[in-house]
């Protein structure tokens, strides 16, 4: 029997033509296994071919939960390492990203799993979170976090300092689907 240390790993990317907007990055290393579904503020230059930091950090982190892939969506498709340039753009949201959520949604759903909410700091803008928050409650998916910013948002995985995310970090729930909202 051999092991193998690095399997293939199948990467995607759902890109518009202008290539201004990235509705949806998926990277499955074992079809077997249930995909994390995680849902960020804005995409950065992550594609089909490369992985980039945060990538590599959600890549990590679904292995050390069992999983055998990452779905990514994100609240605004807008492409930017920039959220400040991300709020800038005519429309950060784009033609396709709330579809393309609605998918992920469905995906968590099927395979009855939550989303990582990973939106970090900034995923007020538009009132995104409240909008993908409603969505999750309305689809009846939990939404899981690595833990919480000063204000209380879900972190990011790139969290710097003394917010940084430990290396042992389970999922913490961030919103229960099925609990009522007073």
């Amino acid at each position: 029997m051999t092991l193998d240390l690095f399997p293939v790993m199948k990467m995607s990317a759902a890109i518009s033509d202008c290539t201004f907007y990235r509705d949806e990055l998926r990277r499955v290393w074992n079809a077997a296994k249930r995909i994390l579904v995680v849902c960020m503020l804005n995409p950065s230059d992550a594609d089909h071919e490369r992985n980039d930091p945060t990538v590599r950090e959600l890549i990590f982190f679904a292995k050390l939960w069992g999983y055998g892939g990452i779905l990514i969506v994100n609240l605004h498709a807008w492409r930017s390492s920039s959220p400040k340039e991300m709020m800038a753009a005519a429309d950060s949201i784009g033609p396709r990203c709330d579809d393309f959520i609605h998918r992920a949604f469905i995906i968590a759903r099927y395979q009855d799993t939550p989303m990582l909410a990973a939106w970090g700091s900034g995923g007020d803008y538009l009132g995104r979170d409240w909008w993908l928050m409603a969505r999750a409650r309305r689809q009846l998916v939990d939404l899981v976090c690595l833990g919480l910013t000063k204000d209380g948002f879900p972190k990011h995985p790139m969290a710097r300092g003394q917010h940084r995310i430990p290396r042992d970090q389970q999922p913490i729930m961030f919103q229960n689907a099925r609990e009522t909202v007073s």
